[in-house]
């Protein structure tokens, strides 16, 4: 990865060459886009991302899909440069997670309010597939019906995710270039405002609450505690000197048992941004004979 990154920051041409080839892998393009903004601005990493772009144009234009699915992927691309751009200026990644969580809604309600036609088609398309589903199982109806709450939330949940990851992915290239190490300390001490991290939780249960459909607008609000949650269990195997199984084991149970870690994860950092975890650990091991 040391290597990629060094190839972008050769120059404008060497990025956009990674940024357009990166759309076969996870990740590359986004991060591209994202470490050539933290580094040299928004309007070199809009550059970039023009040619992050045209696979997606080319794509759309060879196929007959709806055009939706297309915006998305650019709205995701154009994402890292808000939040790229963010934390360049800020060097705060909750300002910056935040505004990305904000930009992602923005955009999942303005699809859903320019786009509305390709949306119910969406809806009318997951819907057929549930109902032929429902039909071979012998089962009397879908056991789940999609709404644009649920298509439109998804979305945002979608957006938001992918610009945080790829960020990180941006941050950890940038660290290895300019500042090794430099990556894992600011993420294991990201730690989230009392405040924020309050208003975050009653936006959870508040969203929790609501009719279904609604799930992933409360998860989208649950992110920035996911992220600080995180952060807490790396800073104590690393302060622990546990061993890097354990974030292992941690990332394994999220995937597998996703519910479940997640809602521990964000309990974590709740408690976290109310009760500073990490330096009651370091007052308890500094008691310690």
């Amino acid at each position: 990865m040391r290597g990629l990154a060094e190839f972008v920051m050769r120059g404008r041409t060497q990025a956009c060459a990674v940024a357009l080839l990166g759309s076969l892998f996870p990740f590359i393009s986004p991060a591209t886009i994202g470490l050539v903004t933290l580094r040299k601005g928004s309007t070199e990493g809009l550059l970039v991302l023009l040619w992050a772009v045209l696979p997606l144009i080319a794509s759309y234009a060879l196929s007959e899909g709806p055009a939706l699915l297309t915006l998305v992927s650019v709205a995701s691309l154009f994402m890292m440069v808000v939040s790229a751009n963010v934390l360049r200026l800020t060097t705060s990644w909750q300002t910056t997670m935040l505004i990305s969580m904000l930009v992602a809604a923005g955009f999942a309600l303005g699809f859903g309010l320019f786009f509305s036609a390709d949306v119910d088609f969406l809806i009318d398309t997951i819907s057929t597939m549930l109902a032929e589903v429902a039909a071979q199982q012998e089962l009397e109806k879908p056991p789940f019906v999609p709404g644009r709450p649920f298509i439109l939330g998804l979305v945002a949940l979608m957006l938001s995710v992918s610009a945080i990851v790829s960020l990180f992915v941006s941050r950890w290239w940038q660290g290895m270039l300019y500042n090794p190490g430099g990556f894992g300390e600011e993420f294991r001490g990201f730690r989230l405002d009392p405040r924020v991290a309050g208003l975050l939780l009653l936006a959870v249960v508040a969203g929790m609450r609501l009719p279904s459909g609604y799930e992933f607008w409360a998860e989208l609000m649950a992110v920035p505690l996911l992220m600080s949650g995180l952060a807490v269990a790396h800073h104590s195997v690393k302060f622990l000197q546990a061993g890097g199984q354990w974030i292992v084991f941690m990332y394994i149970g999220l995937v597998a048992f996703g519910p479940t870690i997640g809602v521990l994860l964000v309990g974590l950092g709740f408690a976290d941004s109310i009760l500073n975890l990490r330096s009651r650990l370091a007052d308890v091991k500094n008691r310690q004979p």
